[in-house]
């Protein structure tokens, strides 16, 4: 019996070698994958905070691009203020000329602007009052000496205007407002308007 036990004693001994190399081949083999596995999540987490990073730079590109954006923005809207305020205040300055020198310049842009010489002259309620009482007649002497017919008539109508007036032939009005000839002019000057203020 004892060659038996030796048998039995030697297949143990080459069953635990077979298991032993066995084990330790799955540990190495388990020892490469988690290296591999630890490479890999290394590789992918250095992609991640590449990307991240790359992100984090975009977005820091576009919110700069933003605010350039919106800094332009709001620059071109404090020079569109300015220009506006400087058309309004041409406007008040020639609604605040003395009374003599603002109806000569009314009548003149009358007298330019009449084409019959029949028409009717709306003004704001403010400038029907403001106006001397040989207004009407200086002007229609005006248009005599151009060779118009002068029978310019001033209308009992008022306008909601602040200055300039409104010239009338039948159904057909003409503003000669301020507000209009300055909107009219701007495109043409605001450039220079610009250039000037800025």
């Amino acid at each position: 019996m004892a060659g038996v036990e030796k048998i039995k004693e030697r297949i143990l001994e080459e069953a635990r070698a077979q298991a032993e190399a066995n084990i330790k081949r799955a540990e190495e083999e388990a020892a490469k994958i988690i290296e591999e596995a630890q490479k890999e999540a290394a590789a992918k987490k250095a992609q991640i905070l590449e990307k991240a990073k790359q992100e984090a730079v975009d977005v820091k590109k576009r919110l700069k691009a933003m605010a350039e954006l919106e800094a332009r923005k709001k620059k071109l809207q404090a020079r569109q203020e300015v220009v506006d305020e400087a058309f309004n205040k041409t406007i008040e300055k020639l609604n605040s000329l003395p009374d003599r020198e603002y109806e000569e310049i009314i009548s003149q842009m009358i007298v330019n602007s009449v084409e019959s010489g029949s028409e009717e002259i709306i003004l704001s309620p403010k400038d029907k009052q403001r106006i001397s009482p040989g207004f009407i007649e200086n002007i229609n002497k005006k248009l005599s000496q151009k060779g118009i017919d002068g029978k310019i008539k001033l209308s009992e109508e008022t306008k909601n205007i602040s200055g300039g007036f409104i010239l009338k032939s039948g159904d057909i009005e003409i503003n000669n407002s301020f507000e209009a000839i300055i909107r009219m002019k701007r495109e043409e000057v605001e450039a220079e308007v610009i250039k000037a203020l800025f």
